[in-house]
């Protein structure tokens, strides 16, 4: 009997009205890419480098578009598929980063349809670029990604910006932070000579600060709709937040992008002043990391109905940083320093945490433990993804240090963030229902302990 997918193929209903209008930024990116194309101007395809690379190319008159939120789109709407057999076809290994491999198998669609983005080509393509603006961070893959696009992007330069991501113990070696800002900014002005002279203009600076000063603003409304959903019953979930990252994780120096924030947290407010849950039913209330299966949110829907979980936390690297602190950017008036500081900030800002609970490294692992006290999370779900190491390598330790240190257990469910094939639905949904008496008894414990929730 052939099994039943339904379930697995399922698109999020969202709960919260903004989230179902966030879609719109996602292919505003796409189509204002191709208009912009039309007109003349230039298109860079770029990593998310977090926000380290992304002003500087704006500023400039460049529109980008990210191959990795292409990947997300692609799957979400179930048309990855086409492109990781081409990519499988090229002979990349069907555990390369997913992202990769989508945005792999499209090039060679582009390059075979003589760069004219092919009939049908999901939320409009991708608009052939004259920059592939690459990142160091986060991820090994991604050295090489950008570079092997040069087999069917073979005159686009690859420009890779890095970022030092010191472990926890070396953060707190003197002077060790203000060196790896020095090289940060330096390595940003070697990137805007790179780009002046691709690009054959100088860099706006005063356009620049007004980008960054609407950009901090975004980040910081978003940061304030996470501390909104600390509320029990929990405001806004998971399923809501895929959605409604986009705007500040990709365009947070966009006007629209603001705007739309302040939607966000005026609803999500109103939830909270008015102690109404994102689901009618919450039970137990769980942490979820790292990267989603993009092709599959309405699973999460599913465990809400069934069992009554609340997702109320999730994916470190796709949120808003905590603000820096003030004396931070006191007296700091280069736009190139700003995007420095805010760009480590944000990769260094759990060591505090790490350093508490003598863990490593502060970025994917850290903030969970600090997440667990304030949003009083039941459990941990894992997801370790077949095509990506570096959101995969520190989930076991995540969930044996959520248990040891705080008695929150954690379950694992496998699978991919673009591969829709890896994804065994029904095998999720039993290892979560027997999850559920885990959860129930390490209440037992927290409360045997005094501990607060």
């Amino acid at each position: 009997m052939e099994k039943d997918n339904s379930v697995k193929t399922m698109k999020s209903a969202k709960t919260l009205k903004t989230a179902r209008e966030a879609g719109y930024f996602g292919k505003k990116m796409l189509t204002d890419a191709i208009k912009a194309q039309e007109e003349g101007h230039p298109i860079g395809w770029s990593m998310v480098s977090w926000w380290q690379g992304d002003f500087i190319a704006k500023a400039m008159g460049m529109h980008l578009v990210y191959p990795e939120n292409y990947g997300a789109f692609c799957a979400a709407v179930r048309q990855a598929e086409p492109y990781l057999e081409i990519a499988d076809s090229e002979g990349f290994p069907n555990n390369l980063c997913g992202y990769a491999r989508n945005c792999l198998g499209f090039a060679k669609s582009l390059r075979d349809n003589n760069y004219v983005i092919p009939e049908g080509a999901p939320g409009g393509g991708l608009a052939r670029p004259v920059l592939l603006l690459a990142s160091g961070t986060a991820c090994d893959a991604r050295y090489k990604w950008f570079q092997s696009l040069g087999r069917y992007l073979n005159d686009v330069p690859v420009w890779n910006l890095e970022m030092p991501q010191s472990g926890v113990k070396e953060y707190y070696l003197k002077d060790n932070k203000e060196k790896n800002l020095r090289f940060v900014v330096k390595e940003l002005r070697n990137f805007v000579s790179f780009m002046e002279n691709l690009l054959k203009r100088k860099l706006d600076h005063d356009k620049l600060k007004v980008m960054l000063d609407q950009a901090l603003k975004t980040l910081n409304i978003a940061w304030q709709v996470d501390l909104l959903r600390r509320a029990v019953p929990s405001p806004m979930v998971s399923q809501d937040f895929w959605s409604v990252m986009i705007p500040h994780f990709y365009l947070p120096d966009d006007p629209e992008a603001y705007s739309f924030y302040e939607r966000v947290y005026a609803e999500v407010k109103e939830r909270v002043d008015n102690g109404i849950g994102a689901i009618p039913n919450e039970k137990y209330r769980m942490m979820f990391s790292e990267l989603p299966p993009w092709h599959s949110i309405g699973f999460f829907d599913e465990l809400s109905k069934r069992y009554g979980i609340a997702m109320v936390m999730e994916s470190w690297n796709y949120h808003a940083p905590t603000p820096m602190p003030e004396e931070e950017l006191d007296g700091v008036t280069d736009p190139l320093e700003i995007i420095a500081r805010l760009t480590y900030h944000k990769w260094m800002e759990h060591n505090e945490v790490a350093r508490e609970f003598d863990t490593s490294p502060g970025f994917f692992n850290a903030a969970y433990l600090k997440w667990a006290k304030e949003y009083r999370a039941d459990g941990f779900f894992a997801h370790p993804l077949m095509s990506c190491r570096p959101a995969t390598y520190t989930l076991m330790h995540t969930r044996n240090s959520l248990e040891e240190k705080l008695k929150v257990p954690g379950v694992v469910v496998p699978g991919d963030i673009i591969d829709l094939r890896v994804f065994n639905a029904d095998e999720g949904f039993s290892k979560v229902e027997a999850f559920v008496e885990t959860m129930d008894h390490y209440r037992d414990l927290r409360k045997q302990a005094g501990m607060a929730w």
